[in-house]
């Protein structure tokens, strides 16, 4: 193998700054998206400013880090004349037991014997320990919830972005090592719970069996929220005097064309949405919205005071999903409610996202404003 070209090596100097700023510690692969390989490109005094040029420079300098194994390109190309990768992987820099780890800190007493695993745990199972040791000092409130809320507060709260893009599902991801391996320690630790919610379906439409809660009530609204654990806490936390029939858990996407499940012997006169207020989250209830035109199904409409409510209290994290124009940001969120709609199109400019469990159980016995969108 030939020697690393110099240029080459200053580009890696520059993804490794950046990706050290970042708070990484060289132990695991680092994500990179393209838009900041050529920032780290253009950083370089020798760089060809001319795009054609530039391409061929930089896809040349990624083969040659490429054939080095310090980075690997993502498959996904641009499809450019001269193709480069949507992402690159910037490689291990050193191992896990060669790295030292941070110091520990001090320990709530629940948990006091981590410190014994602290020296051989991952950087990513230090940071979730340290996240939960600190929302175990901050004399939380206990309520019992859904386990995705509950790791929302921890991780959203007192977590580090890089290594918890998404927050509320960290401990869907995090299943080794101790305290994540043993669901009932953690459970109980952290005083939540996981729920098995039904789907919105012709089954669930028409099906009323104890623990389901398909049907709510006798009204003729239908409520869809995008996530189960949103989904679980509007359940028990609804008032009791609603207009609401049925309560569904969209399963995300699903939702699109599931919405055609719903029939005149229902009786549902109008669907309300509330969901993650991200490029998806938008996407979703904005096409099942023209699905119901296009079928002439009762109309969906935004949960105009949950969604207020999200915007209030919710912290925005990074998206993994494409961040969009200006242009197409205003078309994406004219479905919204009109005072949220600036708010949801900087997030999608930006590339971030508010995840809607920050609505969750204890906010909703707590505040009584949303009791209007079911009513």
């Amino acid at each position: 193998m030939t020697s690393l070209h110099p240029h080459a090596h200053d580009l890696h100097v520059q993804l490794v700054g950046w990706a050290n700023s970042q708070g990484w510690r060289g132990t695991s692969r680092k994500k990179v998206p393209i838009a900041q390989v050529w920032a780290a490109f253009q950083a370089l005094k020798y760089h060809e400013p001319d795009a054609v040029h530039g391409s061929t420079q930089l896809s040349q300098l990624l083969k040659d880090l490429q054939e080095h194994r310090l980075v690997t390109p993502g498959r996904a190309d641009d499809r450019e004349k001269i193709p480069l990768p949507l992402l690159v992987w910037l490689e291990a820099t050193t191992t896990a037991s060669s790295a030292t780890p941070p110091p520990m800190p001090r320990w709530h007493h629940s948990i006091y014997d981590l410190a014994h695993h602290w020296q051989t745990a991952t950087p990513k199972q230090r940071a979730a320990y340290t996240a939960i040791n600190t929302w175990l000092m901050s004399n939380p409130d206990q309520t019992p919830v859904p386990i995705r809320e509950r790791a929302l507060e921890i991780f959203g709260m007192f977590g580090i972005e890089d290594h918890f893009p998404f927050p509320e599902k960290t401990f869907g991801t995090l299943k080794s090592g101790p305290l994540f391996s043993d669901t009932d320690r953690l459970l109980a630790l952290l005083h939540a719970f996981t729920i098995p919610p039904p789907l919105l379906t012709e089954r669930f439409l028409n099906e009323v069996g104890d623990g389901y809660y398909q049907r709510v009530g006798k009204g003729d609204l239908l409520m869809v929220v995008e996530n189960s654990a949103t989904w679980w806490s509007l359940v028990h936390a609804l008032p009791q005097d609603h207009s609401l029939g049925y309560l569904a858990w969209g399963l995300g996407n699903t939702f699109t064309a599931s919405i055609e499940s719903i029939s005149d012997k229902h009786g549902i006169t109008e669907v309300r949405y509330f969901g993650d207020l991200d490029l998806t989250g938008v996407r979703i209830p904005r096409a099942a919205a023209r699905t119901a035109i296009t079928h002439n199904l009762p109309p969906v409409r935004p949960a105009m005071h949950l969604y207020a409510d999200l915007a209030k209290v919710g912290r925005c994290t990074p998206s993994r999903e494409r961040k969009v124009s200006t242009t197409e940001a205003a078309d994406l969120v004219d479905w919204l409610p009109p005072s949220l709609r600036r708010t949801a199109a900087q997030l999608l400019v930006n590339g971030r996202r508010i995840a809607q469990e920050w609505v969750g159980y204890r906010h909703l016995i707590q505040k009584s404003t949303w009791h209007a969108d079911v009513v």
